[in-house]
């Protein structure tokens, strides 16, 4: 698929299937995530987790439920994998740096033909629990603070033909 192609057909999937991702297309992914631009080039304060537990996978959602007072909420839609960034730096540069893992994944998935979803909230409840940061094998010292849900759309979309956004403003200067 053309770069531009990956571009429009990149969308956030909200119902997957319960098939397995191939661990080759979760090592693609991850090899993406390897190519982020990451501020001073400070690689080692970052860490991937690659969560395919069911039973992860569902403390995860219990978090964020629970969090958002609705038991029966699922943001993670059922997705079969999901890729937790840590980081260990604090505040905004350490947040930039996931958002740039977490957008390169979401592009390669695309490419791929996966459904993927960048979740942020729930990895924020579920970095509350230590168990179950410890259970994502997140090391000491990192906190987890965004993933991509990765698995095969019940329905996929076709690609936009013109963005989502019509309203943020663009200057000449």
């Amino acid at each position: 698929m053309q770069f531009s192609d990956v571009l429009r057909a990149r969308v956030s999937t909200r119902d997957f299937l319960a098939t397995p991702v191939p661990a080759a297309s979760a090592d693609e992914l991850l090899q993406a995530a390897l190519y982020a631009p990451v501020g001073m080039h400070k690689y080692e304060t970052l860490h991937l987790s690659v969560i395919t537990d069911k039973g992860v996978l569902e403390r995860i959602r219990l978090c964020a439920a629970s969090a958002i007072g609705d038991a029966a909420a699922d943001p993670l839609h059922g997705a079969p994998l999901l890729i937790v960034v840590s980081s260990s730096q604090q505040g905004e540069i350490g947040a930039l740096n996931v958002s740039c893992m977490i957008q390169n994944m979401l592009l390669a998935a695309t490419d791929l033909g996966l459904g993927n979803l960048y979740v942020r909230g729930a990895i924020v409840e579920a970095a509350k629990d230590r168990a179950l940061v410890a259970a994502m094998k997140v090391p000491n010292g990192f906190t987890p603070m965004a993933s991509v849900a990765v698995g095969y759309a019940r329905e996929p979309e076709a690609p936009r033909t013109a963005p989502k956004n019509t309203v943020t403003t663009i200057d000449r200067v």
